[in-house]
């Protein structure tokens, strides 16, 4: 593959990525920066020697759907009666019918109180990890952090301490 469609490949990530925060943003204003919405914009984009040198991240996938421990996109196929994946038995079996015991009750079960940010910082260390990257928000629209758009996020539910808040500054100081 030569370089300039590599360097295509990895921008349309990132527009991708600020598109969907730009949606998010709605009327807020953006801080001016290097780059504007275009992929003219990005073509001035050099990947820091740090992340070009890391052959080794890990990628934190932790949420609500920890709790079930039944796979990927638990929040939409527990209510799929005829899910392959067996999302909808589980949840049947574990806690009842969907219709009574949904989503919103999974929720407040994940208590993340064995959570420790700088046990788990030293541990990915140690696997020779050079970056971390954390989920913000699963398909279920469950934000990990204090969001002001909706109540389903880690503020309301007791969850003050999330990757994305005082978890967040514990990793950056680890090197």
């Amino acid at each position: 593959m030569n370089k300039l469609a590599s360097r295509i490949r990895e921008l349309s990530a990132t527009l991708g990525a600020l598109a969907g925060f730009a949606a998010l943003a709605g009327d807020w204003p953006i801080a001016p920066g290097p780059f504007e919405p275009t992929m003219d914009s990005l073509t001035n984009y050099a990947c820091p020697e740090w992340f070009r040198d890391a052959k080794f991240g890990i990628w934190s996938h932790w949420g609500p759907q920890s709790v079930p421990m039944a796979g990927d996109w638990y929040a939409k196929h527990m209510y799929v009666e005829s899910n392959p994946r067996g999302q909808y038995r589980h949840h049947l079996e574990n806690y009842g019918h969907p219709s009574t015991n949904g989503w919103k009750d999974i929720i407040p079960l994940w208590k993340a109180e064995k959570w420790d940010p700088q046990r788990l910082m030293r541990l990915y260390r140690q696997a020779g990890a050079k970056y971390f990257v954390s989920m913000a928000s699963h398909h279920d629209n469950f934000s990990l952090w204090n969001d002001p758009f909706h109540r389903w996020n880690t503020w309301p539910w007791g969850r003050a301490a999330t990757w994305l808040g005082t978890g967040r500054r514990r990793p950056s100081n680890r090197g």
